[in-house]
């Protein structure tokens, strides 16, 4: 956790000076497409899910079990297939790089979107075929390993921007490439720690099965369908601006998901950090310890979820004035707010939606998915056309949902997926809620009595809501016995 936790913060200084200095360069309409392309990206992991989303379950079980060789024909049956399936998928992305102007892009931008989709869609197809190398992080418990990885790569990234726009030009393509270099710079070391942490796993004709393939999928499929969801719930909205608003509100919606994107990825890598431990827990059918860990992740997620959004929801708008002096303050602080909606429920209940693919329990939750999908963009698309809420209906539709289902469905699920009750999960969801109110009261006195007008001013009313909101969730998240576990174990490990 630490390790990710820094790598987080490495990502989001180096995103906190690179913006603003992309955005000055290149223009906010450029910077826009970084995120449409990889939208597409998306829309094309809805066909690649069926196959790699429940891999990693089958192959780490099985070595769990000590079963090299069926964890060698699952290994070796997902990266062939995978070859395959990054060959075929160039040709409808070479169809849209070709025929880009079907996009609402400036005429002086179609080299530059060109180039960017070009980039982007081949990063796509390196990683789709080295994706499994990473699989040694979870079956060894080594992700720290990973984290530290990709700190320095996030570090290489920026130099080579910066080295870019200095000697080669400012072109938004730049940025994408200098993604795949440091995305190559990972892969090679996912390589190297498979070929020194688990060398009983290989690639060998031999081991290639269609029934491992079809097994695969069987339990995939849904995923799909659930990847299909999240791209109908968030995924458009990049989308549907650059078709149903303009190029230069695509930019400022991009630039509104950005901090919000930023801390969803950020509680998944913690998420990730408890996925190991679950996986040896349900493996050697280990039910108690598996609630503990659940239970144990469901705390820590809340206080630093808590802690993290109480901030962004008071302090938006003070921060896009000082970061982005030359935007819009009010609508991305309101785009902003609209886009953590979702993220306010989610963040302390991350963890829970790896127990799905965990119990090989996906079917449901993939149509209560793809039911608020479709709900969600069949009411945007109402609301664009019947009133003028714009980006506004857009991004905060999405929410709207994700918010109901959240509260609903998932941890209700969750918990029948593990033979709990029902309602285990819901104490800390609300008491989440509660903390976060809380937490938001107290930053908005913070901040009436120290006015942020200065960068210095606005980190130090940072530090002391982080101080203050520490003490608070850990009386509020944590009882007596949990505050002393945590303690001891945050003392051990210093």
């Amino acid at each position: 956790m630490f390790a990710n936790v820094l790598s987080f913060v490495v990502s989001l200084v180096i995103s906190f000076f690179l913006t603003p200095y992309i955005t000055s360069s290149v223009g906010t309409e450029a910077y826009g497409l970084v995120g449409l392309a990889n939208s597409f990206v998306n829309y094309i992991q809805v066909i690649t899910a069926a196959l790699n989303s429940m891999a990693s379950r089958f192959i780490i079980i099985e070595l769990h079990k000590k079963k090299s060789e069926e964890a060698n024909k699952y290994f070796s049956s997902v990266l062939m297939a995978n070859t395959f399936l990054a060959i075929v998928l160039l040709i409808p992305a070479i169809w849209l790089i070709v025929n880009i102007s079907i996009l609402n892009v400036s005429s002086e931008l179609l080299f530059d979107a060109r180039m960017t989709f070009s980039i982007i869609f081949i990063n796509f197809a390196i990683s789709l075929i080295g994706a499994f190398w990473g699989i040694v992080l979870y079956a060894k418990n080594i992700l720290w390993k990973g984290a530290f990885r990709t700190l320095e790569s996030n570090i290489i990234r920026i130099f080579i921007i910066i080295i870019f726009f200095s000697v080669v030009g400012k072109r938004i393509y730049f940025v994408v490439l200098a993604t795949v270099i440091a995305g190559i710079y990972v892969l090679a070391f996912n390589f190297y720690y498979t070929k020194r942490y688990l060398p009983e796993l290989k690639i060998k004709k031999q081991y290639f099965s269609f029934n491992a393939i079809k097994e695969l999928v069987a339990a995939g499929i849904w995923n799909s369908i659930t990847k299909l969801s999240q791209i109908l719930l968030d995924g458009l909205d990049l989308l549907l601006s650059n078709i149903f608003v303009s190029g230069l509100m695509t930019g400022n919606v991009s630039i509104a998901k950005t901090i919000p994107g930023l801390f969803t990825s950020f509680i998944a890598l913690l998420s990730d950090s408890f996925y190991p431990e679950f996986l040896e827990n349900y493996s050697k059918n280990r039910k108690e310890e598996l609630l503990i860990n659940i239970k144990q992740s469901i705390n820590i997620l809340s206080m630093i979820s808590g802690i993290c959004l109480s901030l962004l929801l008071i302090y938006a708008k003070d921060f896009y004035l000082l970061w982005l002096p030359d935007n819009n303050a009010d609508m991305l602080r309101n785009l902003t707010i609209l886009g953590s909606g979702t993220v306010m429920v989610s963040s302390c209940i991350y963890s829970l939606f790896s127990i799905f693919s965990l119990t090989n329990k996906v079917r449901i939750n993939s149509i209560a998915l793809l039911v608020t999908g479709v709900l969600s963009t069949a009411t945007t698309f109402f609301c664009l056309k019947f009133t003028n809420l714009g980006v506004y209906a857009i991004v905060g539709v999405s929410s709207i949902f994700g918010i109901i289902r959240n509260l609903t469905f998932t941890p209700i699920y969750a918990a029948k997926s593990l033979n709990f009750n029902i309602w285990t999960f819901y104490p800390v969801i609300l008491k989440n809620l509660l903390n976060i109110c809380l937490l938001m009261v107290i930053n908005s006195i913070v901040k009436h009595i120290i006015v942020p007008e200065s960068w210095m001013l606005l980190v130090l009313n940072g530090i002391i809501d982080v101080g203050i909101g520490s003490i608070i969730t850990l009386l509020i998240m944590f009882n007596k016995e949990q505050r002393t576990r945590f303690l001891k174990k945050v003392l051990k490990r210093k």
